[in-house]
């Protein structure tokens, strides 16, 4: 897809008033006393931005016109439909730093991706709840694997995959796991729930006692949904920043995709009309406690001690499912429509061998890498830095991929005629960059 090959969705995350307090009040010793030892930080977020234009120079310059992000507008008029503000939300964020307490349950067992499902079953349980499928996810099989499990093996009964388990991480260890809010906020919200209003999207109510497990999956999988675009961007020349264009009436015109023609001479349209919506499944940012994350292993130069990989990465999971990516590929002439990227045929399962939730997975590394990157010519302690000769700096991303991809329509050129329908099923793809200034 012309470099199209990754989605990467960016939110800014707020401080939000913990408390319904109009004022500030000044907190006594024994109110300081119980916050002490709190177990990690949870913060509660709903955002929507937009952004008319962002421009990164180097000699020219690459622009990016009219973000912005926000709820899925698909979502309007669904039976689960339950945001009128347009805000992405009902995301949940949990700040844990792991301890030193190694035995399973102990401050270093902390929450990964979809572990937390079996604790929403036993909610269900407890109302009353006697689906099969919720008992089974619950409490998981008789046998637990006393290295890799808190509670037995919980199954989704749906595909008959494992669910994830709680993760071990070392002491130090700083963990954020994203997950939802409020799992049947679609609805009508847990509130609903108990006291017998909530909807399993029929034209019925329903209560935690009756929910059954698969209308409850399919409400906790659209927990969250997302809507970010892109209206064009666009390569322009150097005159572009200095000539009062930016922000300005003057700026890139779209190109026609009619009649193929951009009117700004010293402009091209890269891509334009970039719409992705879907929903997001849990996400987890791991970052070791291992030592100063800057090139230490000895796997550069040689061997030579302080060269190669840091000593402290950053783990970056994250699941999500785009339902409807539209887009036009103004330099190649091409348009694509109704793509959509998830994990619902075939080999169901995620990177980690358990239950997708019908989510594709995503997996990265990211860390640094010093005097590893071969750059013939360039001088020892280039700019002021402690790089040998020929050798340079730079950062490390390291990425796998697992899901299903569908294109709905792909046509060329201006006459909007699709070629047919594309299916990929049980795609998986590693990919490894290293990034260095030049």
């Amino acid at each position: 897809m012309k470099g199209l090959k990754k989605i990467a969705l960016a939110s800014a995350i707020a401080a939000v008033a913990a408390g319904a307090q109009a004022e500030l009040k000044a907190l006594d010793d024994s109110t300081m006393s119980e916050m002490t030892g709190q177990a990690g930080l949870t913060i509660d977020l709903q955002t929507k931005w937009t952004i008319g234009e962002f421009a990164y120079q180097d000699a020219g310059l690459i622009v990016l016109k009219d973000l912005s992000l926000g709820g899925n507008s698909n979502e309007v008029g669904n039976a689960f439909h339950n945001n009128t503000t347009g805000l992405l939300d009902n995301i949940r964020m949990e700040i844990d730093v792991a301890g030193s307490q190694a035995a399973i349950g102990g401050d270093a067992w902390l929450k990964y991706g979809f572990s937390n499902v079996k604790n929403l079953a036993a909610v269900h349980l407890a109302a009353g709840n006697k689906d099969a499928g919720m008992i089974a996810l619950a409490k998981g099989s008789a046998a637990v694997d006393p290295g890799n499990s808190m509670n037995g093996t919980s199954i989704d009964t749906t595909t008959g995959l494992a669910v994830d388990d709680e993760k071990f991480y070392g002491d130090g260890d700083l963990k954020i796991h994203f997950t939802f809010t409020d799992a049947w906020q679609k609805g009508g919200g847990f509130a609903a729930y108990g006291v017998g209003k909530g909807s399993d999207g029929g034209a019925g109510t329903a209560s935690l006692a009756t929910l059954t497990y698969a209308a409850a999956r399919n409400i906790a999988t659209k927990a969250v949904d997302f809507e970010f675009n892109i209206g064009q961007i666009a390569l322009a020349a150097s005159a572009y920043a200095t000539d009062g264009r930016l922000g300005g009436v003057n700026n890139i015109e779209k190109t026609n995709h009619t009649t193929g023609l951009d009117t700004t001479a010293d402009t091209t349209t890269l891509i334009s009309d970039l719409s992705i919506k879907g929903y997001l499944g849990p996400a987890d940012i791991h970052i070791e406690n291992n030592g100063n994350g800057f090139g230490a292993d000895g796997s550069g130069l040689g061997g030579a001690p302080g060269t190669g990989n840091a000593d402290s990465k950053i783990h970056w999971d994250s699941f999500f499912r785009v339902t409807d990516l539209d887009v036009y590929i103004d330099i190649a002439g091409v348009q694509i429509k109704d793509l959509s990227i998830h994990n619902t045929r075939g080999d169901q399962s995620s990177l980690n061998g358990t239950s997708s939730f019908g989510f594709a997975h995503s997996m990265r590394d990211i860390y640094a890498v010093k005097d590893t990157v071969l750059k013939i010519g360039s001088a020892a302690l280039l700019n002021g830095g402690q790089n040998k000769a020929n050798f340079v700096d730079g950062i490390a991303i390291n990425t796998k991929f697992k899901g299903d991809i569908d294109i709905g329509h792909l046509s060329f050129g201006d006459t909007g005629t699709s070629i047919g329908k594309i299916f990929i099923t049980d795609r998986t793809a590693t990919t490894n960059w290293t990034i260095s200034a030049h």
